[in-house]
């Protein structure tokens, strides 16, 4: 999947407009200088959309295609086109092919012209949607043709890619609509070209794994330095390098896993020991033990029942609660854990992370982040979820990263037990905030709800555990949906 960086230009300046309104365009400059400063790979393709020319129906980016066309790079380009003569002035002005979105859509004749003169390979069909309706003339008209008729009519004159956008997230940084492009792959045979929404290299990761994606239109994000073209490609040359993981989670009270719902209504469901061996059985990657007495009774992690899980697991094991110095850290690894959670603890002394990654590495330290919505935002929740500790979510979880925490156990308190879902603003607000990996816990209740966190929410694993304790979903199953999904897990 190629990673393309998009230049906006109106009356002559690179912008960005939200969701395709003209009345509040954030404006970077010069579009030359612009992509300069971009650091684009020689050889990479990049998208020029002529905003003007779009809505006025006629090209008037000319001199800055010619510009640009000077680089190392290719050159798509859209906006104005309705003639052929259109089509043929931005080609002579250096663009290698040309986006076609209301000819696409309102004029089939003209469509049909444009290939037996320049070559269907030499089109791209432009795609905009708002609410599923296909919209032209920059965005400020619905057309006739549905979905349907126009993917016919392209795939009859041998077009092969479409650029498709949601509107609704086009500069928004809201994420890219996966759905509406798994969607697209049994509507159509057509490569799409996806387009609005993307803002992490893990949407670009994402968008990789889905089969019938041949490209990503990156701008704001690019511009805003969230990430580099050449790091995003990177991620989406190796899309399945990295599997993502599937944790049980065992909350212990008493030496007797418990569950509960949003962290009260205290149920039991059984031995650890037993529940963990059945997981790794099943195909657990991982097993998390949180000590959910500990910090609420202010004694320590039950270092007993630490030992008997991980004399009995081959897989590797985090353990959490009540952890409060170095030497509890300690205890924890002597006993067997191979990594060690920190809540509470952390938000009241957070230097303790620096010193235990320090001593023991960034491996073994993990941030435990409870979080609960507010007006504002997301606030950080300590004392196993009942008490507010008056920090912001996301600039605590960057603040741990900077520290010295080597992965992030992100619970949304809301959702917790509740089977409704991951709380995906939560997790794309801290993944695209932090360098290293979030686990997403808290609301699991279907097999898409784990896709989504991976998918749109940028987590590298996920965590449940009342699906798994009541046996309404087995490991093994998920791992085999996600499998069909696309997202790579380890067998």
């Amino acid at each position: 999947m190629q990673v393309i960086p998009a230049i906006d230009v109106l009356d002559g300046r690179a912008v960005r407009l939200l969701r395709g309104d003209f009345a509040t365009p954030v404006v970077y400059g010069d579009p030359c200088e612009v992509f300069d400063a971009l650091d684009v790979p020689a050889g990479c393709l990049v998208h020029v959309v002529d905003l003007a020319g779009s809505r006025d129906g006629h090209p008037t980016a000319l001199d800055v295609v010619r510009r640009l066309a000077r680089r190392d790079v290719w050159i798509q380009v859209g906006g104005g086109i309705r003639t052929l003569a259109d089509a043929q002035a931005w080609l002579d002005a250096g663009a290698m092919r040309v986006v076609v979105g209301t000819v696409a859509a309102n004029d089939p004749e003209l469509l049909s012209s444009l290939a037996s003169a320049i070559g269907p390979h030499r089109i791209v069909a432009a795609i905009d949607l708002r609410d599923g309706e296909i919209r032209t003339d920059g965005w400020k008209r619905a057309s006739a043709a549905t979905r349907g008729d126009t993917f016919r009519r392209l795939e009859a004159i041998g077009v092969e890619e479409i650029l498709v956008t949601d509107i609704s997230r086009d500069g928004a940084l809201s994420g890219p609509s996966f759905a509406l492009y798994r969607q697209l792959a049994t509507e159509t045979p057509l490569r799409v070209i996806a387009s609005g929404g993307v803002t992490t290299e893990s949407d670009v990761l994402s968008l990789a794994r889905l089969p019938n994606v041949s490209g990503c239109v990156v701008g704001k994000a690019l511009l805003e330095r969230r990430f580099t073209v050449s790091d995003a490609q990177r991620r989406a040359d190796m899309p399945a390098a990295i599997p993502e993981r599937v944790i049980p989670c065992l909350d212990v009270r008493d030496g007797r896993v418990v569950k509960g719902v949003n962290f009260d209504s205290i149920r039991d469901a059984g031995d650890p020991v037993e529940c963990a061996t059945r997981y790794e059985a099943e195909g657990a990657d991982e097993v998390v033990i949180l000590d959910i007495s500990a910090t609420d009774r202010a004694t320590s992690t039950a270092v007993e029942t630490v030992r008997r899980v991980a004399d009995a697991l081959f897989i590797p094991l985090t353990v959490g609660g009540g952890v409060r110095t170095i030497d509890d850290f300690r205890a924890m690894l002597r006993a067997g854990a191979d990594r060690v959670a920190i809540n509470t603890a952390a938000v009241r002394q957070p230097e303790l992370i620096r010193e235990a990654s320090a001593e023991f590495g960034v491996q073994a330290v993990v941030l435990s982040c409870d979080a609960r919505r507010t007006a504002e935002g997301f606030e950080v929740m300590v004392r196993g979820g009942r008490e507010p500790a008056g920090l912001d979510a996301v600039e605590w979880c960057r603040r741990a990263a900077d520290l010295g925490a080597g992965e992030i156990l992100l619970t949304s308190v809301d959702r917790d037990g509740t089977q409704k879902g991951f709380d995906i603003d939560l997790l794309r607000a801290v993944t695209a905030a932090v360098r290293i990996n979030v686990i997403a816990s808290g609301g699991a209740g279907t097999e898409e709800h784990f896709r989504d966190a991976i998918e749109s929410g940028g987590a590298r694993a996920v965590l449940a555990a009342s699906l798994f304790h009541d046996r309404t979903m087995t490991i093994a199953r998920l791992k085999e949906y996600l499998g069909t999904q696309g997202v790579p897990v380890r067998w």
